[in-house]
């Protein structure tokens, strides 16, 4: 009796072509960024990118990235209006294991934003010394 490879077991998906592979990374290197992406963006374009932070309003507070807007990702359907469609997004949340930034981006870019979600969310922005402010007194 022959056995199944893992690529060939039943009912899984054929193994992807290096082609179909390569399209697969492409597209993620262009939706997720890493800190230094975004501060990179944030510099060299200017009033063109927006940080989303997708927390509660209380984290918010505490510490965010500077500039950031706070949109908690439950509230972004009825607050999309404070989203302008002409700059490119940058949700984020806690930590790469966190998923409110990447619904938040799933959300955007079914309503026609373009969007890069900070892969890490705080935690690598952090981790990297990137600055952070807090509006807390």
């Amino acid at each position: 009796m022959a056995t199944a490879t893992a690529s060939t077991r039943v009912g899984q998906a054929a193994p992807l072509s290096s082609a179909e592979r390569a399209q697969f990374y492409r597209a993620k290197m262009d939706a997720e960024w890493g800190p230094y992406d975004v501060k990179g963006a944030l510099e060299k374009n200017p009033g063109k990118v927006i940080v989303l932070d997708t927390r509660d309003a209380e984290s918010y507070a505490q510490e965010h990235i500077p500039g950031s807007i706070n949109i908690p990702t439950d509230e972004l359907p009825q607050r999309l209006n404070e989203l302008a469609k002409d700059k490119e997004i940058v949700p984020y949340c806690w930590s790469v294991v966190c998923h409110l930034a990447t619904r938040a981006s799933l959300f955007l870019a079914e309503k026609g934003y373009v969007v890069h979600e900070l892969a890490g969310g705080i935690e690598y922005w952090k981790h990297y010394k990137m600055p952070l402010e807090s509006s807390k007194s």
